[in-house]
């Protein structure tokens, strides 16, 4: 069944910037089979980060936070939606699965510093403290691209 739940939802696209009363904010789209508007999140936690000699990079000067959990249901079970350092935090999972989602997803472009110490750990994290399913979206890696991605898209179970 939950692979069924898998293939209903790829209508999560990833995020995009959206302006909204002049400001700006990372946000991701759902969109169910028939083409409806299922659910619009906001990221709630802005990745602000100084690793000396790796990178340096502040959302913050340019997005503005989300302010609201964003949950959806499907024939299979009800999802609970995070953007990339929203995975950090175990509160918001935690949150969500106490209100009854079965699985969460984050897309995210971790960096090359960030992704290979803390993406697949961020995702067992999750998926184990709360017994739930946890999938993730990257960007396909593009070594010639301005920013590069660490990639590597995933589905975790809580086992």
């Amino acid at each position: 069944m939950f692979f069924c739940a898998c293939v209903f939802l790829l209508s999560i696209k990833g995020s995009i910037p959206e302006e909204d009363s002049g400001k700006l904010y990372n946000t991701c789209t759902v969109f169910g089979p028939d083409g409806a508007l299922l659910v619009k999140h906001r990221k709630l936690h802005l990745f602000d980060i100084d690793v000396p000699g790796k990178i340096t990079f502040q959302e913050s000067k340019i997005l503005s936070p989300g302010d609201s959990f964003s949950t959806f249901e499907t024939p299979y079970c009800r999802v609970g939606l995070g953007i990339c350092y929203d995975l950090r935090f175990s509160e918001l999972a935690q949150i969500y699965a106490e209100r009854g989602c079965q699985l969460l997803v984050y897309p995210g472009a971790f960096n090359l510093t960030t992704g290979p110490a803390h993406w697949e750990l961020l995702q067992r994290g999750r998926a184990v403290d709360n017994q739930v399913y946890v999938a993730t979206a990257s960007p396909a890696r593009d070594d010639k691209a301005s920013y590069v991605a660490w990639g590597h898209s995933t589905v975790v179970n809580p086992w």
